[in-house]
This record gives structure tokens, C-alpha cells and sequence, in this order.
């Protein structure tokens, strides 16, 4: 079990989520964190390739995703008796950020094993997302 799946069961607010909503909830939070991280780091291997002025793109890329990542995860992770519906419009621009950094990295993924596994993170975090917005 994740930390953020144990913090969703233990929080107080946590009977009043169904189980779908905890595990999409747990699901998306996971994948926003691992895909921060792999986007940060993507981005920091770009900067130490050779000839790292064609890679200007997809490093802001890469940082513009692991912060809307990092953003998501915690508005995600706020979730008391006041939280209302799932903030669409956050999950929303999360799979915009993602897509965008996804397909920049796609065009490197060959080159660039950091570029793979980012582009994969990515990936997972739109597909994550996408469960979330259609619990609402």
C-alpha cells in the first residue's frame, strides 16, 4: 500500500469516499508524485547532455509538468468534508501539461532513455487523470 493510499484510509474524511474514489484518488495522487519526479530529472539529465540547446523546449516541458504535478498531488491530497467534487479544472490542466511533456519527450525517447521513462510517467498520469475525472 502506498502513502498516499495509507493516508486516505487513516485521514477522517475517509468514510465518506467509496472505495472507486479512494483508489482513483490514491492512483492519481501516486502517479502525479512519480511523474514530478521523473520530469524533474528528465529534466536535469537534459541539462547535462551534450549540445543542450536543442533540448531548451523539452526541458521547460519537462519542468512545467513535474510543477503542475506537484501542484495536483497536493490539491489532491486536500480532501476534508469541504472538499467538494474532484477539482476537474486542476485534473484538466494536468492532462494538458502531461500530454504536451509526453509528446516532446516522445520525439527524444529514442535518444534519450530519460526521455523514455518521462514520456512513460507521463503517460500514466493522463491515464490516471482521465480515472479520476470520470468518477464525476
Amino acid at each position: 500500500m502506498s502513502h498516499a493510499r495509507q493516508a486516505l484510509v487513516v485521514h477522517p474524511a475517509a468514510p465518506d469516499m467509496d472505495e472507486s474514489q479512494r483508489t482513483a484518488l490514491s492512483e492519481c495522487i501516486d502517479a502525479a508524485l512519480a511523474c514530478g519526479q521523473a520530469c524533474t530529472t528528465g529534466a536535469d539529465a537534459c541539462l547535462e547532455e551534450p549540445g543542450v540547446t536543442h533540448l531548451r523546449h523539452l526541458i521547460r516541458a519537462q519542468q512545467n509538468c513535474a510543477a503542475m504535478c506537484s501542484a495536483t498531488a497536493q490539491i489532491l491530497s486536500r480532501f476534508g468534508s469541504d472538499f467538494g467534487p474532484t477539482p476537474a479544472s486542476v485534473l484538466r490542466a494536468l492532462d494538458d501539461v502531461a500530454a504536451l511533456c509526453e509528446d516532446v519527450c516522445g520525439v527524444y525517447a529514442g535518444a534519450y532513455a530519460h526521455c523514455r521513462v518521462a514520456a512513460e510517467s507521463c503517460a500514466r498520469v493522463r491515464v490516471a487523470a482521465a480515472a479520476m475525472l470520470a468518477l464525476d
